[in-house]
């Protein structure tokens, strides 16, 4: 039986992207690589501003050689890391949630001024892969109205005071009585993601997830304390 992706697949190999390998056309990452990467299960209990409680999965910690993965795709343009990012989160949300509840998935968006500069969102294209994975549908729920300092140069505090009001709602959008997974690269101290879910709790969803690709390890220590 003629097989189209297959015959694509010997035209055009799909290859894996943390080492290059050409890999089977339904694989998204090599053998070797999988066993590498230690795949994980991480939830991290985050607090809005209004003291709203909601969880943040993630399948990585932020070390190698994920770390470089990210820097990669999030600096370098390689985009490619988009689809094997996409169906590890998309299996952490399954392990945990009824994906059939969820209505929307979204990203937190950049500043038009830094997209521009990037040329993309990455946590934009990585949600839209997990989308197309498990059939929720995408929408821009947010728009970034500020230009804000990088967090990741900024103190605790002022990391804190960075994010407040620098997001909101986009006009076409509701969101009342839905459940919303909100897509972020990194989970860090969760200030841009806590603020976020903020702006989307105010606009009446029942229930908000956080998804990233990586947690940092401090976080990963504090919640196997706390379970």
């Amino acid at each position: 039986m003629f097989n189209f992706k297959k015959i694509l697949a010997i035209l055009f190999p799909v290859r894996c992207p943390f080492c290059n390998e050409v890999i089977e056309h339904n694989e998204v990452v090599c053998e070797t690589c999988r066993e590498k990467i230690n795949v994980k299960n991480i939830k991290s209990i985050l607090t809005t501003r209004n003291g709203q409680n909601f969880v943040c999965l993630a399948p990585f910690t932020y070390t190698e050689p994920i770390r470089s993965a990210i820097h990669e795709y999030k600096f370098k343009g390689a985009k490619g890391f988009a689809s094997p990012f996409g169906k590890y989160v998309a299996d952490v949300l399954r392990e945990n949630f009824d994906i059939s509840t969820i209505d929307v998935i979204t990203s937190i968006p950049l500043h038009k001024k830094r997209k521009k500069e990037r040329g993309f969102n990455q946590s934009e294209i990585f949600a839209r892969e997990i989308s197309l994975l498990t059939g929720i549908k995408y929408v821009e729920l947010l728009r970034k109205v500020k230009n804000n300092k990088i967090q990741h140069k900024l103190s605790l505090d002022e990391r804190i005071e960075n994010v407040k009001n620098v997001y909101e709602l986009r006009e076409d959008v509701d969101v009342k009585g839905k459940t919303v997974v909100i897509c972020d690269d990194i989970l860090t101290t969760g200030n841009t993601m806590s603020e976020c879910a903020n702006v989307i709790f105010l606009a009446g969803a029942k229930q908000i997830l956080g998804a990233t690709i990586a947690s940092v390890e401090s976080r990963v220590k504090n919640v196997e304390q706390k379970y």
